[in-house]
């Protein structure tokens, strides 16, 4: 019980207040997230007729287009700002953007052209918001505590999709989809009010005359001269590219293979959450790591043997326990793969680095979703189960020919 107690009073959430207010307003924000997700990808689904398949693929692809385009650019403004007004700025926008999404559909007026234009606007906020938050951690908590924070921060979405996936159906039967609209406005409004009361500076530590391009350009340097870190940058991308089309196969799954309702959407997400917030959860109480690459590549093995085993089972509980296993691999490799950019990216580089992170990670989501989207029409969704999963399996194997960061993360 002492050693219970100890690790509880010394986890980052308890220590640092303002870390505790940012991961609050993460929590409830991305709960609202979840709700909104599932809404989208129900509502496409249910009105895009013979084509939803398609749509789903391709709103997924709307979604992520706005980190490709301007992901570095942000993360370099990021640098250069005092990264709580970013926050609330990029909190203010999206709070605006989804209200109105939510008007469009109470008035009628509602479409797919409308869907697309106001969810390309809403995910424009995105790399903004993540980019400063991931170079305020250390600022917020301290070197020693860092690795358990970024443990923390991690599980914010994971935990968050527990909640959205678990209660999602029921607010969608509450108050329909335009109510799971609106209750993500109001999520970002409180992540904009958690945010406000942070008392920790977050100006730049030093500031710069240099120009933003020339910011820009040294941060793109920084990356791509570092061959073992943008090595490890590369196989992220890879791995979003056949881990990622998940987020439109689950809903294909209970659509049209189990021909079920939007509440085992909610069940097979929560299960999915479910893993990923446990494993992230566990290891902010983690304070050291040992072979980083090994954690990836069993994180990888696991991933793709679970996503396997999608392909020859219909049993709705027997897909609960594989995205179970499949969220907990993944909520483990993120961490302790995020703990090792941390502390290793210099704190002036983290914006522009996380970035850059984010940009190529999702640089490869809009072609896999519509890629999917055109071979579950055309084939069908086991086809894309079996063909993503082996590609996984692969990949997991080519991450132990990867080279190594030199860092001195604790053993």
């Amino acid at each position: 019980m002492r050693e219970i107690k100890a690790g509880l009073l010394g986890h980052p959430l308890a220590l640092f207040a303002d870390f505790r207010r940012l991961f609050a307003g993460r929590v409830i924000s991305a709960v609202g997230d979840k709700f909104f997700s599932i809404a989208i990808a129900w509502w496409v689904l249910s009105a895009a007729g013979e084509s939803s398949k398609l749509h789903l693929g391709l709103i997924m692809a709307v979604n992520v287009l706005p980190v490709v385009i301007f992901g570095p650019l942000l993360g370099t403004l990021s640098d250069r700002s005092d990264k709580r007004k970013v926050m609330l700025a990029a909190d203010s926008a999206r709070s605006f953007l989804v209200f109105s999404l939510a008007v469009l559909l109470w008035s009628g007026r509602l479409n797919l052209y409308w869907l697309y234009s106001v969810c390309f606007l809403i995910s424009g906020f995105g790399p903004l918001f993540e980019s400063a938050v991931a170079a305020s951690i250390l600022r917020l908590t301290s070197e020693e505590k860092m690795p358990q924070a970024v443990a923390a921060d991690s599980s914010v979405m994971q935990f968050s999709n527990v909640i959205g996936s678990a209660l999602g159906s029921v607010l969608m039967a509450a108050a329909g989809v335009a109510g799971a609209f609106l209750f993500n406005a109001a999520g970002y409004a409180v992540s904009l009010a958690a945010v406000w009361g942070i008392k920790t500076p977050l100006v730049p530590e030093a500031r710069t005359e240099r120009s933003f391009m020339a910011e820009f350009r040294e941060g793109l340097a920084y990356i791509f001269n570092n061959k073992p870190l943008l090595s490890l940058i590369l196989s992220f991308a890879a791995f979003n590219f056949f881990v990622g089309p998940i987020l439109i196969l689950i809903p294909m799954i209970v659509k049209f293979t189990l021909k079920e309702s939007v509440t085992w959407l909610a069940i097979f997400e929560t299960f999915f959450a479910l893993g990923s917030s446990s494993l992230a959860a566990a290891l902010s109480f983690k304070s050291s790591y040992g072979n980083i690459y090994r954690w990836f590549f069993g994180s990888l093995l696991a991933v793709g043997l679970c996503f396997g085993g999608l392909y020859f089972t219909a049993d709705k509980y027997g897909i609960c326990a594989l995205l179970f296993g499949a969220g907990a691999a993944l909520g483990a490799g993120n961490a302790v793969i995020l703990t090792l950019f941390q502390s290793t990216v210099p704190d002036p580089m983290k914006g522009r680095f996380f970035s850059v992170l984010t940009t190529m990670a999702y640089a490869v989501l809009p072609l896999t979703f519509m890629l999917n989207g055109i071979l579950a029409e055309q084939f069908s969704i086991g086809f894309c189960i079996a063909m993503n999963a082996a590609a996984v399996l692969a990949l997991s194997f080519v991450v132990l020919l990867l080279p190594r960061l030199d860092c001195r993360l604790p053993a």
